[in-house]
């Protein structure tokens, strides 16, 4: 008798088991897409935080957002028709104002990219942290 008790109330068929196998395989999916559209190169624009260039380009010191790459690149260029550059885009004009001698060492190619999963980037918890993480730098 208690084992009759224990038993599903509703029986099992095909039907509902698709549905609960089509309900997994959809949590799934969306789950892979959220993990890899970030590291998608031609999403960059959206995830990249930012370059960290080589530390003997005195220009850039340091981790480099958008905006202050930018105001060197229109310091050495001039005035900029349009402000919302592909980062594909500044690397470009980057790699442009250095020069590239053969004998000497080309500092441009040594780039990092602060991606949505990079050590010193931030990823989608940046919007969920308040002043009063331990986490937070000064």
């Amino acid at each position: 008798k208690q084992w009759y008790q224990r038993r599903v109330a509703v029986g099992v068929n095909i039907v509902k088991s698709l549905k609960v196998a089509l309900g997994v395989l959809s949590i799934f999916m969306t789950s892979a897409a959220i993990a890899i559209t970030p590291i998608i190169s031609s999403f960059e624009n959206f995830f990249v935080n930012g370059y960290k260039f080589a530390d003997e380009l005195k220009l850039f010191i340091g981790t480099q957002n958008k905006q202050e790459v930018l105001a060197v690149l229109e310091a050495y260029y001039g005035r900029m028709k349009g402000k919302n550059l592909s980062w594909e885009t500044i690397l470009k004009m980057y790699r442009g104002m250095f020069s590239h001698d053969v004998g000497y060492p080309d500092h441009t190619d040594t780039v990092t990219k602060l991606d949505f999963y990079g050590n010193d980037g931030v990823c989608l918890f940046k919007y969920f942290v308040d002043n009063n993480d331990p986490q937070t730098r000064p």
